[in-house]
C-alpha cells in the first residue's frame, strides 16, 4: 500500500511505512505552507521557485534533482528529461518526469511537463500504475493534452495536479473544470490523502481522483 498526500500545486508526499518521498516542494504560492515536514527523499522536477523549495523540509534527507537513476532505501527513482514547453514564444526549458518504484508500484510525477513526450521518452518511462499529471495549461500541458498522455500511458490511477484553486496565486492557469468535462467520472475525495493498494491496480476500471490540499 502506498499513501499519497497532496499539498496543492505539484507538491506531493508518496510514502509507505518504511520510506517517504516529497516531490516538488513549493514556496509561498497561496497554499498553506507545511510545518515541520520531514521525508527520506526530496525530489525537484526543475529549478523553478514553485517546485524546488528544499528549505521547506527538515534535514536530513536525500536530495534528488539531477537526471539519472537512484536507489535509496527500498525506493528506485529515475528522473527522465522532458520539455517544459513554450510560453509567449519563449522556451521554458526542461523539466524532469520523476518515475518512482515503491512497494511494487510504478508512479510517474510529470513535473511541469509542457509537451506530450515522444515514443522514445515514453519507452524510457515504461509501465505506469499511478500518474500525477498537470492539467492547468499555460506553463504545462492542459486538460486535452493530459487526456492524450493518459491514453498513451494507460495508468490505473490518475491524480490531476497543477491547476488553479481559490487560494492559488498562479491565477493564469486553468481550474480543474476543463479536465472534469473530459473525465466526468472523476472521483472527488474530501481529503488530502489517498491510499492505493495492489488490489486497486488489478481492477478493470481506471480511477481518476481529485483531492483537497488540506
Amino acid at each position: 500500500m502506498v499513501n499519497f498526500k497532496w499539498f496543492g500545486h505539484a507538491m506531493w508526499r508518496v510514502s509507505t511505512e518504511s520510506c517517504s518521498v516529497v516531490i516538488d516542494p513549493f514556496t509561498d504560492i497561496g497554499f498553506p505552507m507545511p510545518k515541520e515536514l520531514t521525508a527520506n527523499i526530496v525530489v525537484s522536477s526543475h529549478e523553478h521557485f514553485d517546485h524546488n523549495n528544499f528549505k521547506l523540509l527538515i534535514p536530513p534527507f536525500q536530495k534528488v534533482s539531477q537526471i539519472g537513476s537512484y536507489q535509496i532505501k527500498d525506493v528506485r527513482i529515475k528522473l527522465v528529461e522532458a520539455s517544459h514547453g513554450r510560453l509567449n514564444g519563449k522556451n521554458l526549458g526542461d523539466t524532469y518526469m520523476c518515475l518512482i518504484n515503491i512497494a511494487g508500484m510504478s508512479i510517474l510525477h510529470c513535473g511541469d511537463l509542457g509537451v506530450v513526450p515522444d515514443d522514445s521518452i515514453l519507452n524510457e518511462v515504461g509501465v505506469v500504475d499511478v500518474l500525477l499529471v498537470p492539467v492547468g495549461g499555460k506553463y504545462t500541458i492542459d486538460a486535452t493534452k493530459a487526456k492524450e498522455l493518459i491514453e498513451l500511458l494507460t495508468p490505473k490511477v490518475i491524480f490531476p495536479m497543477h491547476y488553479r484553486m481559490e487560494c492559488s496565486k498562479v491565477d493564469i492557469i486553468d481550474t480543474i473544470e476543463p479536465f472534469l468535462e473530459l473525465f466526468p467520472n472523476t472521483e472527488k475525495i474530501d481529503s488530502d490523502t489517498f491510499c492505493v493498494d495492489e488490489e486497486m491496480l488489478k481492477e478493470g476500471n481506471v480511477r481518476i481522483i481529485t483531492m483537497n490540499y488540506e
